[in-house]
């Protein structure tokens, strides 16, 4: 399914107002999210790649004390060793201060030297994850991965190498390396975003992906943005659906 967005949405700010009310409330006011001002950690020298990390003060997706995580890969832009350059955009850049978020998000850092797809810096990726279940209240049923741009195809990646992690995928603004094969991830259930105006990863190339996904059984819906070029991902990530969209989605035991 391919669907068509045009964006007559309200601000940023109020789609993340928004955002808490669909997931479930937490009971919390406006007053309350503003004097709450959580931040993300920096985490630096404690696994394979350094990584943000959010921990949820809202326990409104918890099961049993433990939360749904989202991991989180950049763009091509934000690589390097300072973890402060993630919170220039992305779902990083939305997430300090929103205390009524109910994930867990760790976005880690690429190195400047490759890329997340290069390298097999998936195994990097891996081991982190392996740290973060063991290390943090993760919900391994409800593992969810997203990114935009070099982390939209590093997160098709991902989920191709490594499908039993995740409960579902949102590549945005992403396509494939020549030879990539999807059908091991087949049963993830996928969101893809595109802009339909991108001169950087054309459109043509995201369906390119979709469709060899689809081509082994797998269920992923695809939406454009007709008036978007490259950036889908700033109204993607204030969207709230998307959000209750991944909590719907569970990994088989």
């Amino acid at each position: 399914m391919i669907r068509w967005f045009p964006w007559h949405g309200p601000s940023l700010a109020v789609c993340l107002l928004a955002i808490p009310a669909l997931l479930a409330s937490s009971g919390c006011t406006k007053d309350q999210e503003e004097q709450a001002q959580i931040v993300q950690e920096e985490v630096y020298g404690k696994g394979p790649l350094n990584y943000l990390l959010f921990m949820p003060q809202a326990t409104s997706a918890a099961e049993n004390g433990r939360y749904p995580l989202i991991l989180s890969l950049h763009g091509i832009g934000e690589r390097g060793n300072d973890l402060r350059a993630l919170k220039k955009d992305g779902l990083p850049k939305l997430l300090d201060g929103f205390s009524s978020f109910p994930f867990i998000v760790v976005s880690p850092q690429c190195a400047v030297s490759t890329e997340w797809y290069y390298d097999r810096t998936d195994m990097l990726v891996d081991q982190l994850l392996r740290i973060v279940v063991q290390r943090y209240p993760v919900d391994t049923m409800r593992i969810y991965m997203t990114g935009y741009s070099m982390g939209g195809i590093g997160a098709w990646d991902m989920a191709i190498r490594h499908p039993s992690w995740f409960a579902a995928v949102m590549p945005i603004a992403a396509r494939r390396e020549p030879g990539w094969n999807p059908c091991p991830m087949s049963g993830i259930p996928v969101w893809a975003f595109h802009g339909a105006l991108d001169d950087v990863v054309p459109l043509a190339k995201g369906q390119d992906v979709v469709d060899a996904f689809r081509t082994c059984a797998g269920a992923a819906t695809f939406t454009v943005y007709p008036d978007a070029g490259h950036d889908s991902w700033s109204r993607t990530y204030s969207t709230p659906e998307v959000f209750t969209w991944m909590l719907r989605q569970r990994r088989p035991p």
